[in-house]
């Protein structure tokens, strides 16, 4: 089991870090953006990667999912080659023919996504990005798959150097605005395309297996509704927030999620890692119980993240570096609602743990009426808390969508395939982390920073005194601490 777990942290983490270097682009924009743009533009542009989100999953259309399915449980190298090249050369003719549909149709598209402004050029520059995209798609799953994971690493901090590069040129040397946004993103994508093109000369033939893309449509197609009900999860509240209280407000909550990007890293790390490791840890006899362990740990990592970012926000955007700040004053407002941002997408880790039993037993049919069921009821409490609270109220619904996802997963998933996870142990993380959470998001004045920094000091103290350790875990502690003294 330990050679399992250091398997899928060595792993989590170069992917980590990859994924920390491309969300990184985020961060080091988000004053540049904040600056630049005025809170309805970046409203607008919150709706254009919605938009551009959703298309992706469209673009791919669940060839990504059966595509690592297939292509690592195949110990035949050659038929390993015939499900790449199968599957690259359907999501490019998809994409095309997709790309080709947006442009022409650019218009109507900004009329139905955004009320008020023509963005019809916007929509076309997202098209070619779509393209783009979508075609080296395939090879990062493929280094993935591989776990190849230092060139995975090393091509995603080329793709952020790109476009911190193309962002400055196009907005703040040219001044292009929210067209310049667009712009560094369709060339970002396009260079990115090319420097993976090394690994379709290498792996890709001509041939193309319809029988192959049988199976592959077959395992894959049903996530093209879930997958496109969790993108809509995640980001439908914008346009919501749009319809029912304008861009300002939409751009203001907008930089708020984009601050809660730091739960986000985690769980995308985990996600990145997860899916190969726990196709291949199947195979052992003691899969269910690593599996039940990992999620506690992810859950107590994540906690600790959840606390940290929640207690330190504020100081964080407004700390001031030769004038600048993270983001700009008019959208400090935003970050009231990060805590929520943090726990929605620690809710949605959860959930990605709870996904081994549907993948493994091939009952991917359910994913549909599970992550339906969340956008459901996350639409249904955007509509009613919006007017009542604002982009609080969006927060909120996020929560609510991914809670009745992920409970309606575990529900399902544990008739094919049941794992032991350790409520007991998750019960106590949650109280502990609750009572620690409530005494230092209230807490104000000028010891506030002092407070809060003890308070994340005595997390692990209390978890300690609750019993949430087990014996072995304490003592694998005790002997890293004494080899640490020892040097």
């Amino acid at each position: 089991m330990l050679a399992s777990l250091k398997r899928l942290t060595k792993h989590s983490a170069v992917y980590g870090l990859g994924n920390i270097v491309t969300r990184l682009v985020t961060f080091l924009l988000l004053p540049l953006h904040t600056n630049q743009l005025n809170t309805n533009d970046f409203g607008v542009l919150a709706i254009v990667y919605m938009f551009i989100a959703l298309m992706t999953i469209v673009y791919t259309y669940g060839i990504d999912a059966a595509f690592l399915r297939y292509f690592i449980l195949s110990d035949d190298p050659k038929q390993r080659k015939r499900v790449f090249s199968t599957a690259f050369w359907a999501v490019l003719v998809v994409a095309g023919a997709l790309t080709l549909l947006i442009y022409r149709n650019a218009g109507f598209c900004s009329s139905a996504l955004i009320t008020q402004g023509n963005y019809a050029h916007l929509i076309r520059l997202s098209s070619f990005i779509l393209l783009f995209d979508a075609s080296a798609f395939l090879p990062f799953l493929f280094l993935r798959a591989e776990e190849k994971s230092v060139t995975f690493i090393l091509l995603k901090f080329l793709n952020v150097i790109t476009s911190v590069s193309l962002n400055v040129y196009f907005v703040v040397i040219l001044k292009k605005g929210l067209t310049g946004i667009l712009l560094a993103n369709v060339w970002t994508s396009g260079v990115t395309f090319l420097m993976v093109m090394f690994i379709l000369i290498r792996h890709v033939s001509l041939q193309f297996s319809w029988a192959d893309f049988k199976e592959l449509l077959k395992f894959g197609l049903p996530y093209l509704p879930s997958a496109s009900s969790v993108v809509l999860l995640d980001l439908i509240d914008r346009y919501i927030l749009e319809k029912l209280v304008g861009l300002g407000e939409t751009g203001i909550y907008n930089a708020g999620v984009k601050l809660g990007l730091i739960m986000t890293l985690l769980v995308a790390a985990f996600r990145f890692a997860w899916h190969p490791f726990f196709l291949t840890t199947s195979k052992q006899e003691d899969a269910k119980e690593i599996f039940a362990k990992i999620l506690t740990y992810f859950a107590t990592i994540g906690a600790c993240l959840f606390l940290t970012a929640s207690f330190f926000i504020d100081q964080l955007v407004q700390f001031d570096s030769f004038g600048v700040s993270l983001i700009d004053e008019k959208y400090w407002r935003g970050t009231k609602v990060v805590p929520l941002i943090l726990l929605a997408q620690l809710i949605y880790g959860v959930y990605v743990n709870f996904v081994v039993g549907i993948h493994l037993k091939m009952k991917t049919k359910f994913l549909p009426l599970i992550t339906g069921a969340g956008l459901a009821v996350n639409i249904a409490v955007n509509l009613f808390l919006i007017p009542k609270f604002g982009m609080m109220g969006a927060g909120y619904a996020k929560v609510a969508g991914y809670i009745v996802m992920s409970g309606f997963l575990y529900f399902v998933a544990r008739r094919y395939y049941p794992i032991p996870y350790e409520f007991g142990r998750l019960l106590k993380l949650i109280a502990v982390a609750s009572v620690v959470f409530y005494f230092g998001y209230t807490v104000q004045g000028s010891w506030e920073i002092l407070l809060k920094l003890g308070l994340l000091l005595s997390f692990p103290v209390l978890l300690f005194l609750t019993g949430f350790f087990e014996r072995r875990e304490l003592n694998k502690l005790k002997m890293i601490l004494s080899r640490k003294k020892s040097i």
